[in-house]
């Protein structure tokens, strides 16, 4: 059985997200958690700022499905202590078919906040390096991630639905450029990662000039810097620039928040205008636990409203992906299925094979017999996937792999 549990931002709100997004050493704690209670076959996590996602293969002998789910949203509330209800936050999906057809929606970019964002690509990438670092997957399973990144690529590739400004970071950029003289304001960007980059790539090309920039190590904004000749502030001097910066865009990693109520408190009290907080974190480095007179912020559920704009962009192309992402779902299924049949397959091929070399006069002419073998043996193999629906058949299937077993 391959099941999945999703997390994600169309039913689980920001707070409830962060709550569970799991850092890439947290993966394989939970990863063993979960083998404790359920015996994988193989299992597949990713976790960004809007989903965590549990793909799981299990073989259902001592537990049914609904055992499993059970025993892995449990182990999951358990690991990250939630002691509230947590599954009005959770999608279940069970089976090849559908679980083929949204990792693959997902890896293109039809199920992120903003559709046909790329960065989701890169993170699936690190899911599966991870995963197959730490041996976590499934022959299925793995050849499902590849199958997705190979689906991506082509509907990238012939679709225009990546084109334009289609990020998370794009979004907040769009966010900024709607406030009052956005573009005479001076921005702070704190951190170095993927996101951050992004940001500063929109902001330079939507014409902003007044940009900072700041990071725990400084080493890894310096190719920033010299590109894009940003300012430079120091990170153990940053928040003392607060009462002169009017835009900070946080995209860190960091576990906990880097503004509390203490800084806000002292902030709202030194500004003589509005600061404006663009937090694309997760978790989120700014909580606001009440409003303040001088601070806004911005955060990834405010941006909902930019989303269903670039969504209604991008209707004709989001129809054309979903029309070759059907074809591409269909081509994995059968592979799945004939897997099936696999043994039934190595078995005719070792026979014929034993066959030739136990006779000596078709061993004579062995390269005649195999040419012969290998149109008998198509023959064969199609009448197979045919009686056996594609290996779906079970019954069928156990008659056919006992009649061609070698014991």
């Amino acid at each position: 059985m391959i099941g999945l549990v999703s997390l994600n931002y169309k039913i689980a709100p920001l707070n409830i997200r962060e709550h569970f997004y799991l850092f890439p050493n947290e993966i394989s704690e939970i990863h063993a958690h979960i083998n404790k209670k359920v015996k994988t076959q193989g299992l597949f996590i990713i976790s960004t700022c809007n989903r965590t996602e549990i793909y799981f293969e299990v073989n259902l002998q001592e537990l049914n499905e609904n055992q499993v789910f059970h025993s892995i949203i449990m182990t999951l509330s358990r690991f990250k202590k939630f002691n509230d209800g947590l599954r009005p936050y959770i999608k279940k999906k069970r089976g090849i078919e559908k679980i083929s057809k949204h990792i693959f929606r997902l890896s293109s970019g039809l199920e992120s906040m903003i559709i046909g964002e790329f960065q989701i690509v890169d993170q699936i990438k690190s899911a599966y390096s991870l995963a197959k670092k730490n041996i976590m997957l499934s022959p299925t399973l793995e050849r499902m991630i590849q199958k997705s990144l190979e689906v991506s690529k082509f509907i990238r590739n012939n679709t225009s639905i990546d084109k334009g400004g289609i990020s998370v970071s794009s979004a907040a950029i769009d966010q900024i450029g709607s406030i009052k003289n956005a573009h005479n304001l001076s921005i702070l960007c704190v951190g170095a990662g993927r996101t951050s980059k992004l940001s500063v790539q929109q902001l330079i090309s939507k014409k902003f000039k007044n940009l900072f920039i700041t990071n725990r190590t400084k080493a890894n904004v310096d190719p920033l810097i010299e590109r894009f000749k940003l300012k430079h502030i120091d990170y153990k001097s940053w928040k003392k620039r607060l009462r002169d910066i009017d835009i900070v865009i946080f995209s860190t990693s960091s576990k906990t928040p880097l503004i509390k109520d203490d800084d806000l408190n002292e902030i709202d009290k030194i500004r003589a205008n509005k600061i404006t907080f663009v937090d694309l974190s997760v978790p989120r480095n700014i909580k606001l636990k009440k409003t303040y007179k001088n601070v806004d912020l911005v955060d990834l559920d405010k941006l909902k409203d930019q989303v269903n704009r670039n969504y209604n962009k991008r209707i004709s192309e989001i129809k054309k992906a979903e029309l070759m992402l059907t074809k591409h779902t269909t081509e994995f299924n059968k592979w799945v299925d004939s897997r099936e049949l696999r043994p039934a397959i190595i078995s005719i091929k070792k026979q014929f094979d034993e066959l030739i070399t136990n006779s000596p006069k078709l061993n004579g002419n062995k390269k005649e017999v195999e040419e012969i073998y290998e149109k008998f043996s198509d023959k064969i193999i199609k009448n197979l996937i045919s009686v056996t629906n594609n290996g779906k058949n079970n019954e069928a299937l156990k008659i056919i792999n006992k009649i061609f077993s070698n014991d």
